[in-house]
């Protein structure tokens, strides 16, 4: 067997967060936490409104970053639109809006198939199996969904840039799969599903990387994954062989 640890990417590797696209997700998350924030200021607040916010100061928040890789703090953002609304913050509103924001994103994700399978044979095989994924939501929403879906149990250790506070393909958070998973580089292979991210940044640090193809996606980029894949039932014969 070629490796004995093996990394995996979350989102549209393992579990498809995208049954509808991200614009249309965010604005059923502000439908859906908008009635929090009834009578609580004195303009009125719409679910569109309170989008624009959103993905405004996201996007000004990932261009600035771009170079550093320091995650966003979601809760730090919700805090600054909701203050600037004439909100105030007081007494959990921020968290309680953030579950609402997020429960119908999770309601509509679905597990990939094979994810379960493949993660079994490997946990069977003796590899240390780790995951490491960007997102801006906490960390405990992904693991609920990663137990929701039995996947969870598979594995050794979950790092989300949430957490660690830098992103993908920030050199640090592969080096701490690697330290978490007792692995060397050339021992260790990772799975992911975007070419900067999960090919790239860890073959910047000499980890080899399978790319999982997804239809529609660019893929024009000159970087070169050590593998294709295009289910993940292909995964057998190129980590367990």
């Amino acid at each position: 067997m070629k490796f004995n640890a093996v990394i995996y990417d979350l989102g549209s590797t393992l579990i498809d967060y995208e049954n509808h696209n991200w614009d249309e997700l965010g604005l059923m998350g502000c439908q859906n936490a908008c009635p929090t924030l009834n009578g609580m200021s004195n303009t009125l607040i719409t679910p569109e409104l309170l989008w624009q916010d959103f993905h405004y100061t996201i996007d000004q928040m990932f261009e600035n970053h771009s170079k550093d890789l320091a995650e966003i703090d979601l809760y730090e953002v919700t805090s600054n639109i909701l203050k600037k609304l004439g909100i105030s913050v007081l007494d959990g509103l921020v968290t309680r809006f953030v579950d609402a924001y997020y429960l119908p994103i999770t309601n509509q994700c679905t597990i990939i198939p094979g994810a379960e399978e493949i993660l079994a044979k490997c946990k069977k095989e003796g590899l240390k199996v780790g995951l490491v994924s960007n997102t801006i939501f906490p960390a405990n929403f992904h693991r609920a969904e990663m137990e929701r879906f039995g996947i969870l149990k598979y594995f050794d250790f979950t790092i989300f840039s949430s957490e660690f506070k830098s992103r993908k393909p920030k050199k640090d958070i592969y080096l701490k799969a690697l330290e978490l998973a007792g692995a060397k580089p050339d021992n260790a292979v990772f799975v992911g599903d975007r070419l900067l991210e999960d090919v790239e940044g860890p073959q910047a640090v000499g980890i080899k990387a399978i790319l999982k193809f997804i239809k529609g996606r660019d893929y024009s980029a000159p970087i070169t994954p050590y593998r294709t894949i295009y289910k993940l039932s292909e995964l057998e014969k190129i980590i367990l062989a």
